[in-house]
């Protein structure tokens, strides 16, 4: 029997990347998801690699695309009713980190980041045998 030093829960692109860089260290792993393989994935990017975002969401301002959020008629944001007063505080918080010199600030951080996306995607896909799906 393997050993197994590690159990990494979700088999998306974060909790594979993190079992595939746990087996790089010689740990033991076993990635569990809990449906079929690709059934869990998010769908909201629609597969997209973005190696090139300049600013962060943010909370909107717009009074009409606020009143569509309230209403549940926007595709981009979903909630449950019983569940606001939870969400409250993260919304407030989200707001405020919505200021222009917030967003600037985060995007400058965040920076980095994306710019390194395409290539961290591209070695995955090496590894995985999978260049083949890459269209750029």
């Amino acid at each position: 029997m393997a050993r197994l030093d590690v159990i990494v829960l979700g088999a998306g692109i974060v909790g594979t990347s993190v079992a595939l860089q746990l087996a790089k260290h010689s740990l033991g792993v076993a990635l569990v998801d809990r449906r079929a393989v690709g059934e869990e994935t998010s769908y909201g990017n629609a597969g997209v690699i973005e190696g090139n975002t300049i600013f962060p969401p943010a909370f909107p301002s717009d009074p009409i695309a606020l009143l569509r959020i309230a209403l549940k008629r926007a595709p981009e944001a979903n909630y449950h009713l019983n569940f606001l007063p939870q969400l409250a505080p993260w919304l407030i918080a989200f707001r405020a980190a919505s200021r222009p010199e917030r967003l600037i600030e985060t995007a400058h951080l965040m920076r980095p980041l994306f710019a390194r996306a395409l290539a961290e995607h591209e070695v995955l896909l090496a590894e995985a045998g999978a260049t083949r799906y890459l269209r750029k």
